[in-house]
């Protein structure tokens, strides 16, 4: 009996060390398909931090320490690094840090270098000139040490922001401190890819194409946009860019997709409702054969104000040019007639000086000239009060019409008191009103000069009608000055009030005056233009129309 049951032991003990080889044979199947998993897992790790590390706008390096710190290698180095220093991989891995780059040492960057690997503390190594016999660049540098000992450069070349700083007076800074305190954590590739990422100075965010969900960004990201990392999981794109609804939305991944890269502008509105300009570059990537959208952002609203701010200043340039341009042609323009007045009542008081019945006649030539003297005073006040106007802007004022037809019209009975002169103001109104400036009285007095200079009539009649119209919603002051001078044919109608119209001084055309004349009218968003005063017959003499917005 105690023979069976020994037996019936054994034979349940060798089953139970079938048993247990059995779940052996099975846990080291299983331990078997754990590692492979792990090693795909790292494979797919390096991949995501190949990509990313491939792909940044800036340059990175990664340097391995030799001779205790006193050197250094080149471990590796990512293609905007070959593009910013215009190097080719081969040619510089595994080589020594001074032998590719000669001038490190002369930059400083070199002893950051060492003291980075000696204290393990991140530093930043400012915006300087990189030199050698190759290449000359403004670069900043950012300097860490990994876990593994490892050094990890990010630079980029900054000599475009450099040179146009004088320009634009600012620009935003293109790179933010990006190593912090994550250095330790940096065990294996995927914390790698995660300083990378996060301590990044531009916007990082990773798209799922199927979906558009958002499934990764960086800090950068976030913070750009008001919002805390768990509000910005919660919302889409969409949620933020102005420029794109849904549909528009997935078209566009569609497209990235199909071109494989995209570079663009967009508007994304902030928690706070502010709107930024950004620029994105996004390009399709495949993890494990499904595509995803990385895309970097740059936050360049300060530009655009920049830019913007810029146009405007160009725009006052121009304003400005045109009316210096305006008043040294009016000042030039004035002076001579005062010169010639002058002059002429000089000579007729030299011819009159010795004749005892003209000294009344005399006196009167004095005054003349003194009231040009005055007027050119006056003239000269006038263009130092245009300079010290700021940013080109010519205040319009309520100017008082008929008084300044009043005044041009005793200046040139006062000019011309050789010639016989009936001039005329037919209106119906006792006071009326344009918006302009003092610069009206030369609009006045260059047409009436004219209307008397190409008239040779014994006797020159010139009659000045003014009338109120209304013409879209506002009212205007219509001023017709009708002579019977000579008349303009219609073939000189065109370019009357252009500038340079009259060739020589023979010619009988109405010359610069007439273009200032269109230029201070047009100041004024008025309106000039010449008619025949009988419609159909020039030679009867001209009718000059003036449309100006009446001041209430």
């Amino acid at each position: 009996m105690c023979l069976n049951e020994l037996k019936e032991d054994l034979n349940n003990l060798i089953k139970k060390t079938r048993n247990i080889n059995s779940c052996i044979g099975l846990f080291e199947e299983k331990l078997k398909d754990e590692n492979i998993l792990v090693e795909k897992s790292i494979i797919e790790s390096e991949k995501v931090f190949r990509e990313l590390f491939d792909n940044m706008s800036s340059g990175v390096a990664v340097y391995e320490s030799i001779k205790d710190g006193k050197d250094f290698l080149i471990k590796d180095f990512n293609k905007a690094g070959e593009e910013i220093s215009k190097l080719n991989h081969k040619e510089i891995i595994g080589k020594k840090i001074g032998e590719v780059f000669p001038g490190i040492k002369e930059l400083g960057l070199f002893d950051v270098i060492q003291r980075v690997w000696n204290t393990e503390k991140s530093e930043h190594h400012p915006i300087s000139q990189y030199k050698d016999e190759r290449v000359t660049s403004w670069v900043e540098n950012y300097v860490y040490k990994l876990p593994s000992g490892l050094i990890v450069v990010i630079f980029d070349d900054v000599s475009e922001q450099r040179e146009s700083e004088d320009k634009l007076k600012q620009l935003n800074k293109e790179l933010e401190k990006r190593v912090l305190e994550r250095a330790t954590e940096l065990n294996d590739s995927e914390n790698k890819y995660r300083v990378l990422f996060e301590q990044a100075g531009d916007m990082i965010i990773v798209l799922d194409t199927e979906n558009g969900e958002i499934i990764d960004f960086n800090d950068k990201m976030h913070e750009t946009l008001g919002y805390t990392r768990e509000e910005f999981n919660k919302i889409r794109v969409p949620d933020f860019d102005m420029m794109e609804e849904d549909e528009d939305y997935k078209a566009h991944i569609e497209l990235i997709i199909k071109k494989g890269s995209d570079l663009f502008e967009s508007k994304y509105r902030t928690k706070l409702g502010e709107i930024k300009d950004i620029l994105i570059n996004a390009k399709a990537i495949k993890i494990k054969e499904k595509t995803y959208l990385h895309s970097i952002m740059r936050d360049i609203t300060g530009l655009k104000e920049l830019d913007e701010r810029l146009k405007e200043s160009e725009e006052k340039y121009r304003k400005t040019y045109y009316q210096a341009n305006l008043y040294r042609d009016i000042f030039a323009h004035d002076i001579n007639n005062i010169l010639q007045n002058i002059n002429s009542s000089a000579e007729l008081s030299s011819l009159y000086l010795n004749n005892p019945e003209k000294l009344h006649t005399i006196s009167e030539l004095y005054e003349i000239i003194h009231e040009q003297v005055a007027r050119g005073i006056k003239l000269i006040k006038n263009v130092r009060k245009i300079n010290e106007i700021d940013d080109s802007e010519i205040e319009l004022e309520k100017i008082d019409t008929l008084k300044s037809l009043d005044n041009a019209i005793e200046f040139l009975k006062s000019s011309f008191q050789a010639r016989n002169l009936d001039v005329k103001i037919k209106t119906q109104e006792k006071k009326v009103f344009v918006i302009a400036n003092n610069l009206l009285l030369d609009v006045f007095e260059n047409i009436l000069i004219n209307a008397v200079r190409h008239n040779n009539s014994t006797s020159i009649e010139i009659i000045i009608e003014i009338k109120k119209e209304n013409l879209d919603s506002k009212n205007y002051l219509r001023m017709e000055f009708n002579d019977n001078g000579l008349g303009i044919s219609d073939y000189r109608k065109k370019s009357i009030f252009e500038k340079g119209a009259r060739k020589s001084q023979r010619s009988k055309g109405m010359g610069l005056g007439l273009s200032l004349v269109k230029k201070i009218i047009d100041s004024y968003q008025g309106e000039i233009w010449v008619e025949d005063r009988i419609k159909g017959d020039y030679k009867q003499g001209c009718k000059f129309v003036i449309l100006l917005e009446e001041a209430l």
